[in-house]
């Protein structure tokens, strides 16, 4: 794997054919962004802190969004919430797309200053991805200025419009950041995973604190998180990890603190949710602090 790094960006090539560039851009609240073509790379599913937003520049992509099997093309939109599970495939040729990661608190931001659309509660996107040309041109646009501009108010009219625009044009909202429908056993377990994460878990103590068996809490979770206890888990560690990351950290040490066996039991974990590796990532921000 080769690293070929820029100014401002991280690139990472690859098995033959694929490659990938992450780059964090600090003045729209550490905004994530991602570029990538991948040919054989398939994502586990998982879930982010974040919203997910993008579109397909070249080929396909099949993928599960919330357990719906689909297919993105060229000209498909992503718009995924924080906590919705999705994965990823490539289809026939592979695909390319670029993505954005923007927090909860840019998206009220943008969301905010929109006339005539702004509702109480906190926004949400029920159509996780759709096929609209003109507003992935848009998100296209907005992604290539802010790789490439230097100048800081085209940067910030090529995100506000075409993320305004997204937002006008499908943004929902609810009285809570997503519409929660887990019972209050399930957010216990959530919220114990939440804070030991780094420890040693398993299937009984989940349980027991749910009060359930084994086999009925596996399907009660599932059900209502739309992923498995352990695939929930892992991507609690993995946000753990990255934070970790950013601030410089090794990724032998990051992985036995977020509770992983090694390091090679975290990079086959991030680089199937992220798309990278935890050295690579950890360049990337090493590059730009």
């Amino acid at each position: 794997m080769e690293m070929i790094s820029g100014q401002d960006e991280t690139t990472i090539e690859l098995k033959q054919g694929e490659h990938a560039t992450f780059w964090r851009e600090e003045s729209y609240d550490s905004l994530e962004c991602f570029k990538a073509t991948f040919l054989r790379h398939e994502y586990s599913p998982h879930t982010h802190d974040t919203f997910v937003i993008g579109a397909v520049v070249s080929g396909y992509q099949r993928h599960k969004l919330k357990g719906s099997e689909s297919v993105g093309g060229p000209g498909s939109v992503f718009m995924l919430n924080p906590e919705d599970v999705h994965d990823g495939r490539p289809l026939e040729q592979g695909y390319t797309y670029r993505m954005f990661y923007p927090s909860v608190r840019l998206m009220d931001e943008i969301a905010a200053d929109l006339p005539g659309i702004r509702q109480s509660g906190s926004l949400f996107f029920r159509e996780l991805m759709c096929d609209d040309k003109r507003i992935a041109r848009a998100l296209i646009e907005a992604h290539n200025v802010i790789e490439h501009s230097r100048d800081p108010l085209e940067k910030d009219e090529a995100l506000f419009r075409s993320l305004g625009a997204l937002i006008d044009k499908y943004g929902s909202w609810s009285t809570g950041l997503l519409e929660k429908r887990e019972p209050r056993a399930i957010a216990r377990v959530c919220d114990y995973m939440q804070a030991h994460f780094g420890d040693e878990l398993n299937l009984e103590m989940l349980a027991n604190i749910a009060g359930m068996s084994r086999a009925y809490f596996v399907r009660v979770f599932a059900k209502n998180m739309n992923q498995t206890p352990h695939s929930y888990l892992t991507d609690i560690r993995i946000r753990a990890a990255r934070k970790l990351l950013n601030l410089g950290r090794d990724p032998m040490s990051v992985a036995i603190e977020c509770g992983f066996f090694d390091q090679s039991h975290l990079n086959r974990h991030f680089k199937r949710r992220i798309g990278i590796t935890p050295g690579a990532y950890k360049n990337m921000h090493a590059h730009q602090n």
